[in-house]
C-alpha cells in the first residue's frame, strides 16, 4: 500500500537535527561568560547568605536589589558583616544556586555610618 513499516526509521533528518542541537547548546554555553557591562556605585547592607560551603557575600540595596560581591582576599579578610557600605565597581552577570545574579567586583568600598 505504500506505507513504511512502523519500526523502520528514516535517518535522513538526523544530521540536520544534530546541527540544530549543537547550535542551541553552543548558544546556551556562551551566556555564562558575559563581560562586565558597566561601572556602578550602590549603597546597601553587606551580609553573608547561603549555607556552607555555598555562601556568598551579598550587598542588598534599600530597594531590594541584590549583588554578589567579588572581593579580593584582603577585602574578605578585613570585612566585618553585617555592614553598611557604598561599593563602586563593574557589574556583570553571574550565577548563584543555578539562577542568574548580578556580580559586582569591589573596586572601592566605603563604609557608611548612619
Amino acid at each position: 500500500m505504500g506505507f513504511a513499516h512502523p519500526t523502520l526509521i528514516s535517518y535522513r533528518g538526523v544530521p540536520a537535527l544534530l546541527l540544530l542541537l549543537a547550535t542551541m547548546l553552543g548558544a546556551c554555553a556562551t551566556g555564562s561568560s558575559v563581560p562586565a557591562v558597566e561601572r556602578i556605585s550602590v549603597t546597601g547592607d553587606i551580609t553573608v547568605r547561603g549555607n556552607e560551603p555555598f555562601t556568598e557575600v551579598v550587598l542588598i540595596t534599600d530597594d531590594n536589589h541584590w549583588y554578589l560581591l567579588d572581593l579580593t582576599q584582603e577585602q574578605r579578610r578585613t570585612l566585618m558583616t553585617p555592614a553598611r557600605a557604598r561599593i563602586t565597581g563593574p557589574v556583570s552577570l553571574g550565577e548563584w544556586n543555578g539562577r542568574p545574579f548580578a556580580r559586582l567586583r569591589v573596586d572601592v568600598l566605603v563604609p557608611v555610618l548612619e
